[in-house]
């Protein structure tokens, strides 16, 4: 931990003026491929923690006024390595290649790109009534417990598993948004509700004999539970 923190620091303390402060560097080049490129791995590794605009959530922010202070070395150097803060360390287990740490680097350096606005008639064209109300089950067609009912979200498959509590046996398996981060009840128990990461949400009937989605929207490209 403590050669770690000597590493980064020595590396961020190559990039300072003589007397203070931190040399003014422009943001690292990217080809647009790359750009696009970056942009994925950011919303699938990054912007869960650091938030879609960069301006921190349950990590700090990555703004480009402070990630140009330490460099792209740096940016590197920690990406690669993670931190004592409990980020992974991205390169070092092997889930991005040198190159995309590199990527990733050079490209939070730049300003954040603006999440494309999404208009009222643009969400109503993503609205989808599957199932009707009035088709919908006017009782459970099961016999599992409600109240022991399980929702599990598997969350790269972009899917939730609906498990029985008592036999631990899995009922079904729904398509939903992706990256979906929990499950919330509807009041009166029936339903679960569902968003992912892609801002896509899904309405799960727990009545059906296979429980399902049953309607679905998507609001926004980016949220959160």
């Amino acid at each position: 931990m403590a050669r770690h923190q000597t590493e980064v620091e020595k590396l961020i303390h190559e990039e300072v003026k003589p007397g203070g402060g931190y040399w003014t560097q422009g943001p690292a080049a990217m080809t647009d491929l790359e750009w696009e490129e970056a942009q994925r791995i950011y919303f699938d590794r990054c912007a869960g923690c650091h938030g879609t605009l960069r301006k921190g959530a349950t990590g700090p922010n990555l703004l480009p006024e402070k990630t140009r202070q330490f460099g792209t070395e740096a940016l590197k150097y920690i990406i690669y390595n993670g931190t004592t803060g409990g980020m992974p360390s991205w390169g070092k287990d092997g889930i991005l290649t040198p190159r995309e740490v590199d990527l990733m680097a050079r490209f939070i350096q730049h300003k954040p790109p603006a999440p494309p606005e999404r208009s009222l008639s643009k969400i109503k064209e993503t609205w989808k009534v599957i199932v009707p109300p009035e088709k919908r089950p006017k009782k459970p067609e099961h016999h599992y417990n409600l109240d022991n009912l399980f929702g599990v979200v598997l969350r790269d498959a972009g899917k939730v598993a609906i498990i029985d509590g008592d036999s631990k046996k899995i009922i079904s398996i729904v398509p939903t948004g992706y990256a979906v981060h929990i499950l919330r009840a509807s009041a009166s128990g029936r339903y679960f509700y569902a968003i992912g990461r892609d801002g896509k949400a899904t309405l799960i009937d727990l009545w059906m004999k296979k429980p399902g989605v049953v309607a679905e929207v998507q609001p926004c490209v980016d949220a959160r539970s």
